[in-house]
């Protein structure tokens, strides 16, 4: 019994796991804030110093990466976005915007 269900565990283990996968793009109804993001992202990729710069650096040159909205989220005053950029490779870019419309936090990070 034991040698059965071992694999099978294990092929219950690894099927969830593909499941956990982004999710693919939807529907962007605020592109204001895209263009935003995209252009936070371009600067960051403009800046040595920035953590995310080396992530970076397949990007265009001072040009915004075109972005893919993959989820969207509100939390009270606050939205939440992910997007997804493909800079050479595919980056996952979160993005918070607080009630003034600015940006309040943003990370780069790979897929």
């Amino acid at each position: 019994m034991a040698r059965l269900f071992i694999p099978l565990l294990t092929v219950a283990l690894a099927s969830g796991c593909a499941m956990a996968q982004v999710p693919g793009p939807i529907e962007d109804a605020e592109p204001e804030v895209t263009r935003q993001v995209a252009a936070a992202v371009a600067a960051m990729a403009a800046d040595p110093a920035a953590e995310e710069a080396p992530l970076l650096r397949a990007c265009p040159a001072k040009a915004a990466p075109p972005l893919e909205l993959l989820q969207r989220t509100v939390d009270g005053e606050e939205r939440s976005y992910l997007y997804r950029a493909r800079c050479g490779k595919a980056l996952l870019v979160t993005a918070t915007i607080g009630k003034n419309r600015a940006i309040k936090h943003l990370h780069v990070k790979t897929e």
